[in-house]
This record gives structure tokens, sequence and C-alpha cells, in this order.
């Protein structure tokens, strides 16, 4: 019996070709871009369909984003989809702040020194002044009431600074990974701390505006904790509350950009915030994230899981 042509559902009598898993007639087994026949026995297929290997070069393979060459075989993925060359990875720096490779003609000033290398879309939303920060932080401060948590009527302010300036604020340095504190002042007597005032939060100069929400949010957590006087936490309870604070405002965002920020807290292998945020938003699923803010304030530890 004579084998069916996938192509024309005929019978093939004499010579055929079989490809994917299927009978051909020579002049019916035609790539999918330009359908002329493929008359080589390499080519590529993609969901079931054959290509030339020039034409799945030219119009169907993807392109790397930095150099613009057809992606065949092996290549890598960033957190926000971009595809690229192996080879760039080790050819460009990352992104301080979202993990973008930033080629050199991007890197403007920062190339060839050690400053960390800023994408072209971190730098164009950077804030740099108080001017630019002052309406976001407000806003931001509104969110963080509008979740239960208040701060007994203080006026909180926001401060910019440098990487030395947040080391010497903290009293460490972390090799730059600092991006916000809590900037409050404490007062002793006797030895003995008798009242702590909130002033508010420093955030680092420079942040991409995404970035700088989920930061501020997360030292507006540490203020808010400050203010209630919960100071007894585990170090992974404190920081994992801030982080949850930070998720729970990206998540509300629901932009795609917002969504990166939630994956990069939620991936977070970091013993301290990465496992903290996993344990506190579990009690927060188990009890609810009201009662867990309630007996925070009224208790200083966290409730019963």
């Amino acid at each position: 019996m004579a084998p069916i042509c996938k192509g024309c559902e005929q019978p093939v009598y004499g010579r055929y070709i079989t490809a994917l898993g299927a009978n051909w007639h020579p002049a019916h087994f035609v790539c999918a871009a330009c359908n002329k026949p493929l008359d080589s026995p390499s080519f590529y297929q993609l969901e079931g369909k054959p290509y030339h290997v020039d034409c799945y070069r030219q119009h169907i393979a993807a392109r790397c984003a930095y150099c613009g060459k057809p992606l065949i075989g092996s290549y890598l993925v960033d957190g926000w989809g971009t595809k690229y060359c192996i080879e760039h990875a080790k050819e460009y720096p990352a992104c301080q702040f979202c993990g973008r490779l930033v080629p050199a003609r991007y890197q403007g000033a920062s190339a060839g020194t050690d400053e960390p290398a800023r994408c072209p879309l971190c730098r164009a939303s950077a804030i740099d002044s108080i001017a630019q920060a002052h309406p976001i932080f407000t806003g931001l401060v509104a969110w963080i009431n509008r979740q239960g948590l208040f701060y007994n009527n203080l006026e909180l302010h926001i401060k910019l600074c440098g990487h030395s300036d947040l080391a010497s604020l903290l009293q460490r340095d972390e090799g730059g990974r600092v991006l916000g504190a809590t900037w409050y002042s404490t007062y002793i007597q006797q030895g003995q701390i008798t009242r702590t005032v909130v002033n508010g939060v420093v955030i680092l100069r420079g942040l991409p505006v995404p970035l700088f929400h989920g930061v501020t949010i997360h030292e507006l957590g540490h203020a808010w904790l400050v203010v209630h006087r919960v100071t007894t936490l585990p170090l992974w309870a404190e920081e994992g509350f801030c982080e949850f604070l930070s998720h729970r405002f990206y998540s509300e965002m629901d932009t795609e950009t917002s969504k990166y920020y939630a994956r990069r807290i939620e991936r977070n292998a970091d013993p301290v915030y990465g496992e903290g945020f996993k344990r506190i938003q579990t009690l927060a699923q188990a009890t609810g994230f009201q009662r867990l803010i309630d007996v925070l304030c009224t208790t200083g530890q966290l409730p019963a899981g």
C-alpha cells in the first residue's frame, strides 16, 4: 500500500520523504517561512513546522537583545524574559538594581570605574533629589496607613544619601548592598534607653522608582516596629515582616515591573530576608494580615501560627 503524503493527503508513488513523523511528496515538504521545498536533510522545526536553516535564522529565531544575532542553540534568559547570547554574561556587567546586562555604550561615566553599573531604564527613573522623592514617599506612607499601620501622628521624613553615609548610619559596610535604613534618635539617661524618636527613613540616592518603592516600604515597616516598641523579634522575623510589606505592595501594584520585584523577594535565598519573608507570609496566610498587625502592636510578638 502506497504511503500517504501529509501535505496533500494523496498516495505517494515513487520517491518520498519521511520527516516529522509523516511521509511527504518531495514537492510538498516545504519550509513554513518561504513555502519552498526543503531539499536538504538539515532543517529546523518549531511547533511541528519545518524551516530552512537560513529561513529559521533570518525570520524565526529569537534575537539577542544586545547584539541582534539569531539565538541558535543555547542562550540565556534574565529575570525580565530578555534573551541574549551566553558570552555576553562575561562581557557586560549586570545592573546593580535590576540585573539587566549593561553594554559599554550604556555605562556612561561608570565605564572603566569601580562604580556599579546601571542600565538605561534604571538610570532614567533614578530618584536623585528630595523634590523627586517627597511626593512618592507621601504616597507610600498613605499606602502603609491603608494597611492599618499608623505612626502615632508622627510626621515622618525622608532623606537621601550615598553608600558611605548609609554604611556609617548603620555602622556596617556591606559592599554597597544596603539600600535603606530607618532614621531614628535614641535618648539614653544613666545608661538606660529612655525613649526612641522615629524621624523617618534614609534611602540610597539614585534608586530607580520601582525599587525605591519597595525599599521605602521595607524601611517604613522597620519604623512602624520601632514606634510600637516591637524590639525583641528575632532578626528573621523583623526583616521578614518588612519584606512581606514590600511584597504586599508590589503584588497590589500588579504591573510587569512590580511582579519582577515581587518574584525577587519570593526567590531570595538569604536565610534572614528570604526565609524570613516566607515564614511571615505563611503566618499571615494562617492568621490573617490584620491579626498579625494587631498582635504585633499589642504584644510585641508574632501571633501563634
